[in-house]
């Protein structure tokens, strides 16, 4: 795909935010080959993910100066103009260019949400309509916490146990008593009651848990217990995120934290969220994410630039808490595409990061200034994590070379076409002898 010289632009009255912004959408037409190029891009992708659909699509170059965020906005923007809703994202925090294409607040952006958001204090507070349960434990998580929460309002006591931000244990005060362990086990005809009268007198007589005297009776195996205790956490966690509106919460930070390791599998919050509790909201968080989010003057276009650039833009890019704010926007906005606005793929490791995001990979080279073999090493670099690779866009290809180009897969494809109808022709016809 050829991306036209920006000399080539046509005025069009719009004032400029710096002496080279990048070609727009805005500046051609929608009608002309410009906006018809990136049409014809999209298109593609959506072709090429006819298995998986292709949500999230990075964009990076072979090196610098070759044109990747001129690729990145107007592909964001001909989605937007196809009516689907889209965020942009400037992940390139070392060399980041939205500050003169968008206008917003420098102190907000990706860095900001990742290194102040979502490093907001979690050991006392109040819990209300402006901050939930579901927003604490979200920071906690991302925060790789280790310690316990508790949650006091006036009728009940929740206290929640965590291991590096995953959930591992859950003491609920006044559990329904059809809700306990020993109901469920029974309930689900695990264990008799007269084995849990006995196991529950064991318990309290030794102030251990259930689980452990179960596991010590010989009653249950590891496996039998293991999916009852994570629906113990899980039940309480449900019970207090949607009926404590207005409670006390304190987080005590311990080093280590004790429960049956061989039985409990720690849960990721993500998992939570996605598959568990995805009603559950977290307001704090999501008016984070929108103050810090622009709206364009297309009605589906958003854009999340960069912020203030951090001294470590590789770290915070592979950061959980970079992974937990992909899962937030996937999960709980109702965006039809990401476009990530990366750094080269040969300079720094950000875009080999960046693609464990993404559905596919688009790698922007400048026509005529990148030796094959660079372009070879970006994609082997790729493959080695795994990156799914939709494909190439050549930039600034010389409008003799672009005639010659298509000249040539002109030729090539016809020859295509007639070698496959002749063997058509011959197959049918020995289907006939």
């Amino acid at each position: 795909m050829r991306i036209p010289f920006f000399s080539e632009k046509k005025s069009s009255g719009h004032k400029k935010l710096n002496s080279t912004p990048v070609p727009r959408h805005a500046d051609f037409g929608l009608m002309s080959h410009f906006a018809e190029s990136f049409n014809t891009l999209r298109t593609n992708i959506r072709l090429a993910g006819f298995d998986t659909p292709v949500k999230a699509i990075l964009v990076t170059g072979v090196v610098s100066s070759e044109g990747k965020t001129t690729v990145a906005v107007n592909l964001a923007e001909s989605f937007a103009f196809a009516g689907h809703k889209v965020l942009l994202m400037e992940c390139d925090l070392r060399l980041g260019t939205f500050k003169n294409l968008f206008r917003s607040n420098p102190k907000k952006g990706l860095s900001s949400l990742i290194s102040r958001t979502f490093n907001t204090p979690v050991e006392k507070g109040q819990l209300d309509k402006k901050l939930t349960l579901g927003d604490l434990i979200t920071l906690i998580d991302l925060q790789e916490k280790t310690g316990t929460l508790t949650i006091v309002d006036t009728n009940d006591t929740y206290q929640f146990a965590f291991e590096r931000g995953k959930l591992v244990l859950s003491a609920w005060k006044n559990r329904p008593k059809d809700k306990r362990l020993a109901s469920v086990l029974i309930g689900i005809g695990m264990i008799s009651a007269k084995q849990a009268t006995e196991a529950l007198k064991r318990a309290r007589k030794t102030g251990q848990r259930l689980s452990f005297i179960l596991l010590n009776m010989g009653i249950l195996s590891p496996d039998h217990l293991r999916e009852p205790l994570r629906l113990q956490i899980l039940d309480a966690l449900s019970w207090a995120a949607f009926n404590v509106s207005e409670a006390r919460y304190s987080f005590a930070k311990s080093s280590s934290v004790t429960y049956e390791r061989n039985i409990i599998d720690p849960i990721e919050f993500a998992d939570v969220m996605t598959h568990e509790l995805s009603g559950l909201r977290r307001p704090f968080i999501y008016e984070q994410i929108i103050s810090s989010t622009i709206k364009t003057e297309l009605d589906n276009l958003h854009v999340l630039p960069g912020g203030p650039n951090p001294p470590n833009p590789s770290k915070v890019l592979g950061s959980r808490r970079m992974a937990g704010l992909m899962t937030v926007l996937k999960d709980s906005f109702d965006y039809d595409v990401f476009i990530l606005d990366s750094p080269p793929a040969t300079s720094i490791s950000d875009a080999s990061i960046l693609s464990a995001f993404a559905d596919g990979v688009i790698i922007v080279v400048r026509a005529g200034t990148i030796n094959r073999s660079v372009i070879s090493k970006t994609v082997e670099q790729l493959k080695q994590v795994n990156a799914p690779t939709l494909g190439f866009v050549l930039n600034d290809m010389d409008p003799k070379e672009e005639k010659d180009y298509y000249s040539y897969y002109s030729k090539y494809y016809k020859d295509y076409f007639d070698k496959g109808e002749k063997s058509r022709r011959t197959r049918r016809k020995e289907r006939r002898d």
